[in-house]
């Protein structure tokens, strides 16, 4: 199995980018791992026609169709072709981030708009059950600073986790990815040692039931 671990958080010295590191490590024993840590690559969270080698006025002036001639004539930017590649190759994709403002950080959102390109991801009439990256699974590693209870109907936050990432799982079932449940570690600030020992078990756990298939063959 091929993983494309694709990673948004800032700091080196963050409980996040501990959790990588351990859901790293346990993943390369079993599969294969592309990486894309979007704030080491300063990735270039914003969509624009400096996305396209080609002139602007042989361009359409609808973003999502302009991705799609260069992407025909291969005259996309070179950073967003090196994540189609790695995403090409990918069997299973995740995505790790803090959910901040109740959403993923921007740098991630500008990689959903940048790579997937159309033509590549999706087309005129193959989206969902038919899009072009059919056969390929995702899922979320999640944490925030509010605990589990603010995250209900009832709870200060008025919805489920469900609900925050309903935006960014549609997006990836547009494009035909079968959507997994996400790992979630709600209340992930100042956390002791116990409880940061018990989340990297529970990840443990998360990411066995991830590579089962694979263990088995």
């Amino acid at each position: 199995m091929n993983i494309l671990y694709v990673y948004a958080h800032p700091s080196a010295s963050s409980f996040n980018h501990k959790l990588k590191a351990h859901a790293q490590d346990s993943l390369g024993k079993h599969a294969m791992l592309l990486n894309s840590d979007l704030y080491a690559m300063h990735f270039n969270a914003v969509a624009s026609w400096e996305d396209f080698d080609l002139d602007a006025s042989a361009l359409s002036p609808q973003y999502f169709f302009a991705q799609q001639q260069a992407y025909k004539k291969h005259k996309l930017a070179k950073d967003i072709t090196a994540e189609i590649e790695k995403l090409a190759r990918a069997d299973h994709i995740i995505f790790q981030f803090p959910l901040w403002w109740f959403s993923a950080p921007a740098i991630l959102k500008g990689w959903l708009d940048r790579v997937l390109v159309k033509g590549f991801a999706y087309d005129t009439g193959k989206t969902f059950d038919d899009g072009l990256l059919k056969g390929k699974t995702a899922s979320c590693i999640v944490t925030t600073q509010s605990t589990e209870a603010a995250y209900q109907v009832n709870g200060i936050h008025g919805a489920t986790m469900d609900a925050f990432l309903h935006s960014i799982h549609h997006t990836l079932r547009f494009v035909g990815m079968t959507i997994q449940a996400p790992f979630v570690v709600y209340g992930a600030f100042n956390l002791d040692a116990a409880r940061e020992a018990q989340i990297m078990k529970d990840m443990d756990a998360y990411l066995n039931n991830l590579l089962a298939p694979v263990k088995t063959r």
